[in-house]
Formats: C-alpha cells, structure tokens, sequence
C-alpha cells in the first residue's frame, strides 16, 4: 500500500541516478583503451597482467557511493492503536537520511494530539538505517536503529522506562494515514461521547441514589425530633401536674386550714362581754383583714396559679393524640425511605423506636387527665369550704358590729 506518487518500490533518488549515470562512460572509455592496446583475455588461472595506463586505471575506478538493494525515501505508517500512531516520512539522498516524524496520541477530550519532529540519520546503503529525532513519544534525543525489508520498516528504541520498543512502520499513502487517523479520531469521539453519556448517567443515578440516601436521614431526624418531642411533652405533663397539685394540695389547703384557725380565734375573742375596742377594733381586725385576705389573697392565689396550669394541661392533653400520630407517620415515612434507598445508611433511626416513647406518654396523658379531674373536685370543694368558713365569720362580725354599733 505504498503511495504511487511518492513511494513506487525502491526507486533510486536524482542524486543516486547522476552518480551511477557518471561511471558507465568511464568504463567504456577503459574498454576501448585496453582493446586498442591488445589487452588478453582473463584465463581460468587468474587476470593476465594488464597493459592499461595507470591514468586511465585510476579514471575507471568509480569512486560515488552505489545505491544499496534498499530505498528508505518514502511514506511510512506504523499503527499502535488504542495508544499511539506514527508517520514518517524520508527523503534518502546517497546515504543521508532526513525527513520528519509524526506521533499521534489521543488527547483525552474524545480526539487525538500531534507531535512533529525532524529526523536525521544515515544508511548502510542496504536494508539498515540510523535515525535520531529530536523528540518522539516525551522523550528528547531519541536514537532509532532501522532495518527495512520490503515495504516495511522496523524501528527500535529505547523508551522513557528504557525498555526496548520496535514498531513497524509499512509503506502507505497518506490518504491511507488520513483515513485511519480520521477513523480513530471518531472512534475515540464516540468513546468520548459513550464514556460522557456513561458518567452523566452514573452521576444521575449516584445523584438519586444519595437523594435517597439523604431522604432517608432527614426522615430519621424527623422520627427523632418526635421522639425528642414526646418525651419533652411527656416530662412536661408530669411537671405541669406536680404542679398543679402543690397548688390545690398545698396552696389551697394551707389558705383552708388557716381560714378554720382564723375561725376559731374569731369565735373565741368575739364572746361577750366585749368593750368597745375589743368589738370594733380586735374583733374587726380578725375578720376583715386577716380572714378576707386569706381568702381573697391566699386562697386566690393558689386557685389562679391551678387554673393557669390547669387550663395549660387541658391544651396539652388535647394535642397527645395528634402528636402521638405525627410520630407514627414519622416513623412510616421512615419505613418507606429505607425501602426505597438502594444505599444502606448507618446512624439512623429505626421504625418503632418511638413505640416506647408513645406508650409512656400515653399512659401518663391518661394519668394526668384523671387526676386533674380529681384536682379540680378538690379545688372546688376547697373553695367552697372557704366560702363557708366565711360567711360564718361575716355572721360572727355582723353580731359584734350591731351589738356595739362598730
């Protein structure tokens, strides 16, 4: 597949041509002198002795270099596909060798890169040829030791690593190297191409599977943060009720038990005889300061205190059954992440670990209902009581304050 143009089987160079052109007269000139002096013919035994002049001797020996058995001017291609291919093309003039040589790499964007040298060397005059290029492959200052047979050509040099490398380079046309670099240039645009759409379609699918991933960490959060949540709301019912009791249990009572003291004192300094003073100044005293102040003050103190809690745990204990439902959907919203990530993912929250948490907040919800009904019987009763408590020591000071016109 030489190029007819420029590579037709081992033709000789102009400069070959003239020098071979040069001694065929010499030699005829030679033959003519040895027939004109009578020269003999060579025998079996050996050359006889020739009678040519020594001028004319030294004239017929042809002293320009012959055209050896091979030709190294012309277009050679090696091909090293998928790493590497090659072009050289070599004019030979005598023995000199020059010309250019061309690698061809990929480029890794999907087409190929060139890289062009000037080649210098020298034959043998046969079939073996030195070379020596300024770069070839990253390496500067290569050597090539050359042997051609037939249309082809075998380089050998030393690598970057300084291991031996011998590509064959065959005779072609350029056309023939166009065509294969075209064709490798949109082999490793498709490869480009195949390898674009690959990744765009792996990080499509690393992109979705890291969404699920993620989905699967933000639904866990969400399970934790009701899970957070109840235990929070749970403690907050406990408090709110502990609470609620010291007000009812503690305030109210306290304000009770001193109402019945007050009472007693009331009765007790309210006996007659009485003087003046002692009616409308003691008497007086124990039951419009100290008694209506703890009622109106004490007493009414710890009953808004528990009404304000109160109301508090009513708004709470309506919202425990939605909330109990907003983890349960959380902990299914979990379950369906997980399902749908391909990816495992350590660290996260599981379905039903909320269901503990769910049943002690339950179950304490249900308690503090019920004892915040019994509280508010007492509140009641308790304010009742003080109301009796009351109006009794009203009845006791109306007596006093109209016996002795207080």
């Amino acid at each position: 597949m030489r190029d007819t143009a420029a590579g037709q089987r081992a033709q000789p160079s102009a400069t070959a041509m003239f020098a071979h052109a040069r001694v065929v007269p010499l030699l005829v000139v030679a033959a003519l002198v040895l027939a004109s002096c009578g020269s003999t013919a060579t025998s079996p035994d050996g050359p006889a002795p020739s009678t040519v002049p020594t001028a004319l001797t030294t004239l017929a020996v042809s002293k320009s270099v012959e055209r050896g058995p091979s030709d190294f001017t012309g277009n050679f291609m090696t091909d090293n596909r998928p790493y590497w291919m090659g072009w050289l093309a070599l004019p030979q003039s005598g023995v000199s060798v020059t010309g250019s040589m061309i690698t061809v790499e990929p480029d890794g964007k999907g087409s190929t890169k060139a890289t062009t040298a000037t080649v210098n060397g020298t034959t043998d005059g046969g079939s073996v040829v030195s070379l020596t290029t300024g770069s070839f492959l990253g390496t500067t200052g290569l050597t090539f030791s050359g042997r051609r047979s037939g249309d082809e050509m075998t380089l050998t040099y030393a690598d970057k690593t300084g291991q031996l490398q011998a590509p064959v380079y065959r005779a072609v046309s350029q056309a023939a190297f166009n065509d294969a670099l075209s064709s490798w240039q949109a082999q490793l645009a498709a490869a480009k191409g195949d390898a674009d759409r690959a990744a765009a379609e792996k990080k499509a699918t690393d992109d979705r599977n890291a969404g699920l991933a993620q989905a699967v960490k933000d639904r866990s959060n969400d399970l934790r943060s009701w899970i957070s949540n109840l235990t929070s709301y749970n403690s907050r019912l406990l408090n709110d009720i502990a609470s609620a009791k010291d007000h009812v249990n503690g305030g109210e009572q306290d304000a009770l038990k001193t109402l019945q003291g007050q009472l007693v004192t009331l009765r007790k300094d309210s006996t007659e005889p009485l003087s003046q003073y002692q009616a409308c100044s003691s008497v007086s005293y124990e039951f419009n300061s100290s008694m209506n102040y703890t009622f109106s003050s004490s007493l009414a103190y710890s009953r808004n205190q528990f009404a304000s809690v109160a109301t508090g745990l009513d708004t709470a204990l309506a919202a425990v059954g939605d909330r109990i439902r907003s983890a349960q959907n959380a902990s299914k919203a979990l379950g369906t992440a997980i399902a749908a990530s391909p990816l495992g993912v350590t660290g996260v929250a599981s379905p039903g670990d909320e269901a503990q948490v769910i049943k002690t907040y339950s179950a304490t919800a249900d308690s503090v209902t019920k004892q915040l009904a019994d509280l508010r019987a007492t509140d009641a009763a308790t304010y009742a009581a003080a109301q009796n408590l009351v109006a009794q020591g009203q009845a006791i000071w109306n007596t006093v304050k109209a016996n002795h016109r207080c």
